[in-house]
């Protein structure tokens, strides 16, 4: 077994990614017990932190912006992990509740948030952070 100083770049880039994923899918998971807990409240903003969990957990570990091809990985993962909670949440029924966009449906309100929280998570991995 390797010693933290010893271990390979390759194996700390994989565990901080593994270490990302998983906050996102808690965040999902926190998402998930309450749509189906309270199936007539739509939880606007949950698709959003879900999905930007994993870039931002990365994001906030390091000094430097990220390359682009790992915050591509990285919002990837979070939108995989939100598609899959998105699934499970609509395979139970938990999107009864109202939109905030007017008519249309939660479902397709929480398609357009898993897009934003996207954005949101590709902007601040890349962008530069304003010295102290």
């Amino acid at each position: 077994m390797y010693q933290a100083a010893e271990r390979p770049r390759a194996s700390i880039r994989g565990r901080a990614t593994l270490d990302a994923a998983a906050v996102s899918a808690v965040v999902a998971l926190g998402w998930i017990a309450m749509a189906t807990t309270h199936p007539t409240v739509t939880y606007h903003f949950a698709p959003i932190v879900a999905v930007i969990a994993a870039p931002l957990f990365t994001r906030f570990r390091t000094d430097q912006p990220l390359p682009p091809r790992r915050s591509l990985v990285l919002s990837a993962i979070g939108v995989l992990i939100v598609a899959i909670a998105t699934a499970v949440i609509a395979s139970l029924d938990a999107f009864r509740g109202p939109t905030l966009i007017g008519p249309g449906s939660a479902l397709t309100e929480t398609l357009m948030a898993i897009a934003a929280g996207s954005m949101i998570g590709l902007t601040a991995m890349i962008a530069r952070r304003t010295p102290k």
